[in-house]
């Protein structure tokens, strides 16, 4: 959703948003699960809408934004995703520049952040225009459920009404899934599981080894049919030559046979004459 920003109050020689930090120093997230978390999600989310051109998903970047007193402020999401706008590389994300809103934040929360996440943030998300805000507790330190997701109404956050482990992102057209102490995704109408990219790698890998396996156990089985085919061809050979030799033994029989006859009524009719 697109947004009208205000106005600065200052000179707009003041500062330039190609200058304007991308970091502050400090840690990514608080813990190393929510680092495991945060990157392993984010990978899944930009491997699966790795194809469509205009689905921008980052995490853990400086979103910048003029507040109603026109102050510039900055905010940074563990994850957001924003829908019409290139997957061009940037140092930050600026509304003024981009003119657009994310519409979708997913932020990993902890006792140390459970107020900024369940107050303060809010507040920016949905004054910005963010149309899904999800929480993840990875550790369960607080939030009962482990996944809270709420949704623009107006100017105001609802809860999202849903399975205690499952919600539905209509931006995304996934569920977000507790599996375990892990957040996942699953394609809304498919069923199907993202993967990360190293998940995807692996199991691509596999379906290439279970190929190559069937291809060799085909080739096996013509192979053994071959052979099958070869054996019963040699068989049926080995049969008509026996049979031929017995042809010919039977032939040489009868023809032996009947020389035995012939010299026996020679000899026969010889003792006549001589007699």
């Amino acid at each position: 959703m697109s947004i009208a920003l205000p106005t600065l109050e200052r000179d707009r020689g003041d500062y330039a948003i190609d200058d304007l930090p991308e970091s502050d120093g400090k840690p990514m997230a608080e813990t190393q699960k929510h680092i495991r978390q945060m990157v392993n999600s984010l990978d899944a989310l930009i491997w699966h809408f790795r194809e469509e051109p205009e689905l921008y998903v980052m995490g853990n970047m400086f979103v910048y934004f003029v507040d109603a007193l026109g102050t510039l402020r900055r905010v940074a999401p563990d994850i957001f995703a924003v829908r019409g706008v290139s997957k061009e590389d940037r140092r930050v994300y600026a509304l003024e520049r981009e003119d657009k809103a994310p519409d979708l934040v997913i932020e990993f929360t902890s006792k140390k952040t459970r107020k900024i996440d369940s107050t303060k943030k809010p507040k920016i998300y949905s004054w910005l225009g963010v149309k899904e805000y999800f929480i993840f507790d990875p550790l369960g330190d607080y939030l009962r459920p482990r996944l809270l997701g709420h949704k623009l109404v107006g100017d105001r956050y609802v809860v999202m009404e849903g399975e205690k482990s499952r919600l539905r992102s209509t931006v995304l057209g996934l569920d977000l899934v507790v599996e375990g102490e892990n957040l996942r995704f699953y394609h809304s109408l498919s069923g199907e599981k993202l993967l990360t990219h190293e998940e995807a790698q692996t199991h691509l890998q596999r379906e290439a080894a279970t190929r190559q396996l069937a291809e060799v156990q085909t080739q096996l089985h013509a192979a053994a049919r071959q052979a099958a085919e070869a054996e019963v061809q040699r068989e049926a050979n080995a049969r008509r030559v026996a049979e031929a030799e017995a042809q010919r033994e039977v032939a040489a029989r009868q023809a032996a046979e009947t020389e035995i006859v012939r010299l026996r009524e020679e000899l026969a009719r010889a003792r006549k004459r001589e007699g």
